[in-house]
């Protein structure tokens, strides 16, 4: 499983490309530069390097579309993805729709973790992620799981 760090701000030109950071493109080297790009959990954009979208569709396809909650979630799962790859100057097109649905306009934030790359309109994200008042209470609690599975 791929592993990513870091937070970039990165500015979207008027036809919804961005330039992926060369630090997180070095994290990406051994992907080729195909990308599924889609609406996140929250009002973000996920961007999948294609193997890991692949996985995802893999794993996707053990539910079943007879069932009403799977055959939903799967709709809106794949309503709005998109593959998308890197032009000559490592940018990815932001399909229109995708940059209306989280409001991201000219300055966005990547933020890549564990296997995630989020795009984040850049207000969105310092309005949504701050750190919380009890980050270190809430590390304990987490951490001490993490020890006790």
């Amino acid at each position: 499983m791929a592993t990513y760090t870091g937070q970039y701000q990165v500015k979207v030109d008027n036809k919804g490309r961005l330039r992926l950071p060369s630090d997180l493109l070095k994290q990406l080297e051994d992907q080729n530069k195909k990308f599924v790009i889609n609406k996140g959990l929250e009002k973000c954009l996920r961007l999948y390097p294609i193997n890991q979208w692949n996985a995802i569709t893999e794993e996707m396809n053990k539910l079943s579309y007879f069932k009403t909650k799977e055959r939903e979630f799967l709709r809106f799962f794949y309503q709005m993805a998109t593959q998308t790859e890197t032009d000559s100057n490592d940018r990815i097109l932001i399909p229109k729709r995708l940059m209306e649905k989280t409001n991201i306009t000219n300055e966005v934030v990547i933020l890549a973790f564990h296997d995630v790359i989020e795009i984040w309109d850049s207000n969105t994200y310092y309005d949504t992620i701050q750190e919380p008042d009890d980050f270190s209470d809430m590390a304990d609690e987490i951490w001490s799981k993490l020890k006790n599975d």
